[in-house]
């Protein structure tokens, strides 16, 4: 289970830019990781532990500024939306 929690704590480090898929993912790496620390105490564990940790932060911040953005108006689609629009040269 360890090496579980490692890999997810390897996805999560580029996953944490989606919110949901991040928080989802950082929660059941840090599940698996504490509970392979808790049968056996090794490196490994504890190294799943500090990447979905380190993923979950980084997700609750992406969550907390996104949140920020929309209820405050300083985000403004329209300007990305026309650019996702522009035919590619």
């Amino acid at each position: 289970m360890a090496r579980n929690s490692v890999k997810i704590g390897i996805i999560m480090l580029f996953m944490w830019v989606i919110p949901i898929f991040g928080f989802v993912l950082a929660a059941a790496g840090l599940i698996f990781g504490i509970n392979s620390y808790s049968v056996s105490k090794d490196a490994m564990a504890r190294s799943g532990i500090f990447l979905n940790s380190l993923g979950l932060g980084l997700s609750l911040l992406n969550i907390t500024v996104s949140v920020y953005l929309f209820i405050s108006g300083d985000f403004d689609f329209l300007p990305l939306l026309e650019q996702l629009n522009q035919p590619i040269r």
